[in-house]
């Protein structure tokens, strides 16, 4: 018997690999979900640069460092969570629950093993919003067999499947994933390579931090791959790409400074080009090797559907078998899908229901998240 909730009130709250900022949303959840407001708060530069300098380099600090990230994101978190709350008519009190993913520090596989690290800790967010806060959901996933991500499969299936359309919803965020939706039969998703990881790498290196991405693909678009097509060619065809499902990224698997090297001399626009298309081809590739049909539509969410460079070379890898569509017109923008998804799989743990993600991670049916009150 499922539990009975003091409402349908539900933020999700997280950070991106790109370590950009905290976001938070305010939804409605009942058959459908409903976005009600939005709150976003920067991250300070060197908070952002203890981050990168941890994922990119794949070294844990020590236990005092670490504890210190854990509870700048976790104030920061509440301090966005309380902002999005007066951003509304509702009280504190009404609000069910908090999800929250929190900003990924690692994530990393080895053989069947999977060890996932986030930060932004929930004890503190609870205290300083006086809301239930439901955290580590992709550490229960590991604990019942699975990678840890993708998580977003289960909350795409909910929400954006049609019984007319075949659908793939396409996120591009520091790591580009996918789900499969047929009209018929079993949905999944994965991992399946670089979304903006190295394209803002290479920006916050190359502006020295004046740019924090290639806003619109302006950089990008002035570029030439034409000299660089077998150095592309070949990263794709590395034993990186060469993965079989479920499977999951890190932004930590993407090392800029070694492609770059392959690279030699040239421009950073034609630099901003070879790691758009990579992004753009690991798609392509990704849906030729996994969609097991020959006909999709496709929603792009995440940072990168703003990237309009990026959009355009899919749209030309993509073709007319696969037509790019306005997610929007499914209910949420794409801005928003992250942080809904974590408000949703809060209520999920509060009614005790377990996520379906075997095809996507390899965990049995489970009960994501820990549930931690005042």
């Amino acid at each position: 018997m499922k539990k009975k909730l003091k409402s349908n009130l539900f933020i999700g709250v997280l950070s991106g690999t790109s370590a950009d900022s905290i976001d938070a949303g305010l939804f409605k959840i009942d058959k459908k979900i409903s976005f009600l407001n939005f709150a976003s708060t920067k991250y300070d530069e060197k908070l952002k640069d203890a981050i990168l300098d941890i994922s990119r380099n794949k070294k844990l600090p020590s236990k005092g460092v670490l504890k210190d990230i854990d509870n700048k994101v976790g104030e920061i978190s509440a301090k966005t969570i309380n902002k999005l709350i007066k951003k509304t008519p509702f009280k504190a009190s009404e609000i069910c629950a908090i999800g929250s993913h929190g900003q990924t520090l690692m994530h990393k596989r080895q053989g069947r093993k999977t060890f996932s690290l986030q930060v932004g800790d929930p004890f503190l967010i609870g205290r300083e919003t006086n809301i239930t806060t439901v955290s580590n959901f992709r550490q229960a996933n590991i604990k019942n067999g699975g990678q840890g991500a993708p998580l977003t499969p289960s909350f795409h299936k909910e929400f954006f499947k049609s019984s007319t359309e075949d659908r793939l919803i396409i996120n591009i965020g520091g790591i580009s994933n996918m789900t499969f939706l047929p009209k018929k039969g079993n949905s999944f998703g994965w991992d399946c390579g670089p979304g903006n990881c190295m394209i803002d790498n290479f920006i916050q290196k190359n502006s020295k931090k004046k740019y924090q991405f290639d806003k619109n693909g302006q950089l990008a678009a002035k570029g030439d791959i034409y000299p660089y097509e077998i150095e592309i060619d070949k990263y794709l065809k590395s034993k990186l790409f060469q993965f079989e499902l479920p499977n999951s990224f890190s932004i930590e698997n993407f090392d800029l400074e070694k492609f770059q090297i392959k690279l030699g001399k040239a421009s950073s626009a034609d630099q901003a080009a070879c790691l758009t298309e990579i992004t753009a081809r690991s798609i392509f590739k990704s849906i030729e090797n996994f969609c097991p049909i020959k006909k999709a539509s496709v929603y792009l969410c995440g940072g990168g559907a703003e990237n309009k460079f990026l959009v355009s070379r899919l749209k030309i890898l993509l073709g007319s078998s696969f037509p790019i569509k306005n997610i929007s017109t499914l209910g949420l923008k794409p801005k928003y899908i992250e942080a809904a998804t974590f408000a949703w799989l809060a209520k999920k743990r509060l009614i005790g229901e377990r996520i379906y993600l075997k095809l996507s991670t390899g965990a049995k049916p489970s009960l994501l998240g820990e549930i931690n009150k005042n």
